[in-house]
């Protein structure tokens, strides 16, 4: 039996929900666009960054805590919006949001989630962030983030960085585009692989089948299938946004505005100057591109251009409590991770989303007492030193 309880590592209950889904669902989401290099990037170059400890240092009253847009938090991390992922694991959503209430941390709703915006606002109305793609058809954004407000979401996230659908070459080589679109050649495979994980085969088959993206069953005919109402939202987005869109989503909405998936110096310039309260340095977890920048790399050039104006968020790669504090140390203000607490649920359900949770607050905890740093207000660039630096000199950008 895998018990998500027992995992020490985010590794570990990546391995617990990869032996528990389907290959065909399980590999493109860990894998990342292309050939996954940006993926594996991320993840590696967050690696490289160590740390230099200071030594003598009081860290018996040490927190971290962390406020942010009015709200204190528990922890420095919260959970990213992850589209689909109720076809992971039943409620996935729901789930995720029931353990970051738990955890007093922020829970972002994805606009491609199979719940809807009002169903994840009942469960954690204080903590619900909401990523918003702008729909090709403006009046359907304009309704999206009606409904946000009415919802009382605390944050609105616009994604910036899906003009167009990745290419993944995993799906492409596979027959198989997750949920359920299975070409005739790759039937032999996914019967193979519904007979392999019979736990996750009969949950998907209690819940009636591929879920639909939730918040998007009011623009469809009613009654309409779950396949009849996610092709009507894979009508709208992904979507060319620009920086009229943004100008426009700015004068709609009346709360805190962060733009996620900005990666460059002067986008992060511009969006500022558009009076936004955030920016989230990301490359879409890996998702975007297999031939661009690691977001840990982006995150110097754009804290030093708009850090002093607005909040600068990084999401990107983070697999521990260490790659956390490495995002403050170069300037983010708050951190969020999908596939961690991802791997979490698709492994062991709420438990699974629990110790994921635990698991990168307790390294958090570890990690800020080892390098002598009480809050995470202290986390500087002189903490840090890159693979093959001496201990000695601060990380440069």
């Amino acid at each position: 039996m895998l018990n998500a309880r027992s995992a020490v590592t985010i590794e570990d209950l990546r391995r617990r929900a990869k032996r528990r889904t389907p290959d065909f669902l399980f590999a493109p989401m860990d894998t990342g666009a292309g050939n996954g290099a940006g993926n594996l990037r991320n993840v590696n170059r967050l690696r490289d960054l160590l740390f230099a400890p200071r030594a003598l240092v009081d860290i018996s009253s040490a927190t971290q805590e962390i406020s942010l847009y009015g709200r204190t938090y528990s922890s420095p991390f919260g959970i990213s919006a992850v589209g689909h992922a109720g076809n992971f694991r039943r409620d996935a959503d729901l789930l995720l949001a029931q353990a970051a209430r738990a955890a007093n941390i922020p829970f972002m709703l994805s606009g491609a989630s199979s719940s809807s915006i009002e169903s994840i606002a009942r469960v954690a109305p204080d903590h619900l962030w909401y990523q918003l793609y702008g729909a090709k058809d403006p009046d359907l954004t304009a309704r999206m983030i009606g409904r946000a407000r009415d919802a009382g979401v605390n944050v609105l996230v616009l994604t910036v960085d899906y003009p167009v659908p990745p290419r993944v070459e995993i799906i492409a080589r596979s027959g198989v585009s997750p949920p359920a679109n299975v070409q005739a050649r790759a039937i032999p495979y996914v019967i193979w692989e519904l007979l392999k994980h019979p736990a996750w085969t009969l949950a998907f088959a209690r819940q009636g089948g591929p879920r639909a993206p939730g918040s998007w069953v009011d623009y469809a005919p009613a009654g309409s299938s779950a396949r009849a109402i996610a092709k009507v939202c894979n009508a709208q987005i992904p979507s060319n946004q620009t920086w009229k869109d943004v100008e426009r989503i700015r004068a709609l909405w009346p709360g805190k505005l962060v733009i996620k998936g900005l990666v460059h110096a002067a986008d992060a310039l511009q969006a500022a100057e558009l009076g936004v309260d955030g920016v989230t340095v990301s490359n879409h977890g890996g998702v975007k591109l297999d031939c661009m920048t690691a977001a840990i790399d982006a995150l110097p050039q754009v804290t030093n251009a708009v850090g002093h104006r607005v909040s600068v968020f990084f999401d990107g790669g983070i697999r521990c409590g260490p790659n956390i504090l490495a995002a403050f140390c170069l300037g983010a203000r708050f951190c969020f991770v999908g596939r961690a607490t991802l791997y979490g649920v698709m492994a062991g359900g709420r438990a699974g989303a629990d110790r994921a949770i635990q698991i990168l607050r307790e390294e958090v905890s570890h990690t800020m007492a080892m390098i002598g740093c009480p809050t995470i207000e202290q986390l500087g660039r002189e903490f840090l030193v890159s693979q093959g630096e001496s201990c000695a000199l601060p990380f440069m950008p």
